[in-house]
């Protein structure tokens, strides 16, 4: 049993320390700070109070554009080390396959906490930097919920991204087949949900006066996506690019409201902390099932 543990730790050391040294995830993640930086400092001077007016514009571009790095942690974790045929040489040792996948998911995990932390630093800590807000017990444990929040919804894409990274043949295929879902799950999901709600229910979308059946027909297909349930627990909106931002209608408007308790946010939002468990959940156990199951030293990059 040690010896099992001590060979998944070491595992999750060397995936870890593989994240934090390379350059491409190194360069996502400066990017992506840098534009959530942006996004709070455009919000402060606005004049936008997080624990008031709530926390939109930046928990837009989180919903946007984390996913791309939990592509990134997962995207050639597998079949990277499967065609250089370090995982054939890996289990001529006495490591079973359990342990190599645990290893990895472990060590992909270490490094999205990395992730949030900064993540939260750079959003939540411009904010009450620049305003001079002074947070008490209430508002340190929302600032904790959000970054467990973002934790669940960037383990989601990590996760399906190493499904991906075993099922695929080269790292070139597994990163486009994430970009693809990227673009399609979230980038382009809302404008796509716009168009299919006009078709099917023959109504303009735009036309405030006259599309109740689009807009309820575009709220049902933003479900679809888990960037709504993320979305709308931190904000009480469900955010799509290229669509509108529709109101879940619940009497919080996310998790940084401070009108009413944590209780009842909870009463309101625990179904989206479900899927949003759920999702990475299930990805990783496909991913052990998968990896478990498949022909690694007869497949060729």
């Amino acid at each position: 049993m040690r010896a099992d543990l001590r060979n998944i730790g070491v595992i999750a050391q060397k995936e870890f320390a593989d994240y934090l040294y390379s350059p491409s995830f190194r360069a996502l993640l400066g990017i992506f700070i840098l534009i959530i930086f942006s996004m709070s400092i455009v919000s402060v001077e606005s004049g936008h109070e997080i624990f008031k007016s709530g926390f939109l514009d930046v928990a837009q571009a989180i919903t946007l554009f984390l996913p791309v790095l939990g592509f990134a942690l997962g995207f050639d974790s597998v079949v990277r080390e499967k065609n250089s045929k370090s995982l054939n040489t890996l289990l001529t040792h006495p490591v079973f396959r359990d342990k190599i996948i645990s290893g990895k998911i472990i060590g992909g995990l270490g490094a999205l906490i990395l992730v949030v932390f900064i993540s939260v630093v750079s959003s939540i800590g411009t904010f009450l930097i620049f305003t001079g807000i002074e947070i008490g017990l209430s508002e340190l444990n929302r600032i904790l919920i959000f970054s467990f929040l973002t934790f669940l919804y960037l383990s989601g894409f990590f996760a399906l991204s190493l499904l991906i990274s075993i099922i695929s043949k080269s790292s070139e295929s597994s990163f486009i087949s994430g970009l693809v879902v990227w673009i399609n799950l979230i980038l382009i999901f809302g404008a796509i949900v716009t168009v299919s709600s006009s078709i099917i229910t023959g109504e303009s979308i735009v036309n405030l006066g006259h599309n109740e059946k689009a807009l309820s027909m575009s709220k049902d297909f933003q479900k679809l996506s888990p960037a709504s349930y993320y979305a709308e627990a931190v904000t009480g909106v469900r955010v799509s690019y290229g669509s509108f931002g529709i109101s879940s209608g619940k009497e919080t408007r996310g998790i940084f409201d401070s009108r009413v308790g944590i209780g009842t946010w909870f009463a309101d939002y625990w179904t989206n902390l479900v899927v949003l468990t759920v999702i990475p959940v299930m990805m990783f156990i496909l991913s052990y099932i998968v990896f478990l199951r498949r022909d690694i030293g007869g497949e060729k990059g």
